[in-house]
């Protein structure tokens, strides 16, 4: 029989857990017009605007990343928060929005070369275990920046331990379940083996280990060794969409656009055992170019002393020491290969890059 001690442990532990359950204020009567005019949708749509991540601040701010850093590129130039303020203003906002934030907002991990200030960057069972059982239910997207090594070594399975994946199979007290709909994997120029000796690009998700570039079969799932990265997304069956960004430099444009026609032949088990597979869906191919740090400037980097500024709760973010003001935020633009690319935002110390999306669709084949 549990003591009173443990049973106080317990108590504090349930409270801790499910304190977004319990109202610190009575509920006020609802007279304001966000809820006897506005329908719920136009709330949704309004919550969902307000409680997106966003910008911590303007372009001239001093919290920008460097140019040169592996973690910079279109839609990471800084880092981000989600305002919450809207949440605290009545308990009927909250009771109606609380859940938008794990729901409307890609969760990122970074394997590896994270942004220094990111807590928990390559472990997700620490990173949710952080949120209420609630919270975790409402996740829908994660996003994975993943060195090529990473995946052909074998790493995959070993970050989800400790992660409950799916809704199926009886709920635990305690456990930390997950059920995401959509995932994506982002493959950096830095992230494919020995960029900086200029090798060409090779991949191949259904072996181990590396691929080169002249290994690469020529039939899908030509070896479909069982410990491969690609074999495994049967541990994330629940997943709707799977989205691959390939990015390199231009010069490796047509290594790319080959690795890409591969691509579409490959078929990622679900369930295999019913046959579920994701499926690449060859109208979702999307190509875009983007000017960053010329390929010297990124061998360059080293580690900068970094200062303090504080975040939006109050801990402390380390930033580089010195910062680059005036930037043009990196922008991703439509690839039109019967165009020429224009080289007139480049200078000596910036590149241009090549990005691929390819989308990947759960299906029944």
């Amino acid at each position: 029989m549990p003591s009173r001690r443990d049973l106080t442990k317990r108590r504090v532990r349930e409270s801790e857990v499910f304190q977004d359950l319990v109202p610190s204020l009575p509920a006020a009567p609802l007279i304001s017009p966000l809820f006897t005019v506005c329908p719920a949708e136009i709330r949704n749509r309004i919550y969902t605007f307000v409680l997106e991540s966003e910008d911590t601040s303007t372009e001239d701010s001093p919290s920008l990343y460097k140019r040169n850093a592996f973690y910079y590129r279109p839609g990471y130039k800084q880092p981000k928060r989600i305002e919450t303020a809207l949440l605290q203003t009545c308990q009927q906002i909250y009771a109606e929005a609380s859940l938008l934030p794990p729901a409307v907002n890609e969760h990122t991990f970074w394997f590896y070369r994270a942004p220094p200030h990111i807590r928990d960057a390559s472990s997700p069972s620490e990173y949710f275990r952080r949120m209420t059982p609630k919270q975790r239910a409402h996740v829908q997207h994660l996003h994975l920046f993943t060195q090529q090594y990473f995946l052909e070594d074998r790493c995959w399975s070993n970050i989800w331990d400790g992660i409950k994946i799916g809704n199926d199979g009886r709920k635990l007290r305690g456990e930390c379940r997950i059920a995401p709909k959509r995932m994506t994997i982002t493959f950096r120029h830095t992230d494919w083996w020995h960029w900086e000796d200029n090798e060409p690009l090779g991949i191949d998700p259904f072996r181990t280990g590396r691929t080169r570039a002249a290994e690469m079969g020529t039939a899908s799932n030509l070896h479909n060794e069982s410990r491969a990265w690609g074999t495994q997304f049967d541990t994330f069956h629940c997943l709707n969409e799977l989205v691959i960004e390939f990015e390199t430099v231009m010069r490796k444009r047509g290594q790319l656009d080959d690795i890409i026609q591969r691509a579409l032949e490959w078929k990622f088990p679900l369930q295999p055992d019913k046959d579920v597979y994701l499926v690449a869906d060859s109208k979702s191919k999307g190509a875009y170019t983007w000017v960053g740090a010329e390929e010297t400037q990124l061998k360059r980097q080293r580690p900068a002393v970094p200062r303090l500024m504080h975040n939006e709760v109050g801990s402390e973010v380390p930033l580089a020491q010195e910062q680059e003001l005036g930037l043009a935020a990196p922008v991703l633009k439509p690839f039109d290969v019967n165009e020429p690319v224009s080289h007139s935002e480049l200078d000596q110390n910036t590149e241009l890059f090549y990005v691929v999306f390819l989308t990947w669709r759960k299906q029944l084949v």
